[in-house]
């Protein structure tokens, strides 16, 4: 199985990201095949660890190591406060950093790796 990897860039604008994405529309709509791309996008550093912090890198690093059955479980085994690992999941999933099972409720984290550029000039 292949490794699965994300992308994170620090330091471009929403204006670049939506034009990268305005790109790839009108290359879709065109009928040309046009290559996914799983890349979080952040304007600054300030965003990025805002959003990975590292209370979510660890939870993220304990999902990979061992998947939690539900928050709850997922909160004790790292001696955590249910609402702010609640919190954490939603955002990590919402980021598509984590997978949780719809019906079963499993939290689990796939990835295998993330690749980071950052821009320090624009």
């Amino acid at each position: 199985m292949a490794a699965l990897k994300a992308k994170i860039e620090v330091g471009t604008s929403l204006r670049q990201a939506l034009a990268e994405v305005g790109t790839a529309w009108k290359a879709a709509v065109a009928g040309q095949p046009v290559e996914a791309s799983d890349t979080l996008c952040f304007v600054d550093w300030e965003a990025l660890v805002a959003v990975l912090t590292p209370k979510r890198f660890d939870l993220i690093r304990h999902l990979r190591r061992e998947p939690a059955d539900s928050i709850r479980a997922l909160a004790r085994a790292l001696k955590r406060d249910y609402k702010n690992v609640h919190a954490d999941v939603m955002a990590l999933e919402a980021l598509g950093l984590i997978r949780r099972d719809p019906d079963s409720g499993k939290i689990t984290a796939e990835l295998d790796q993330v690749a980071s550029i950052i821009k320090f000039a624009a």
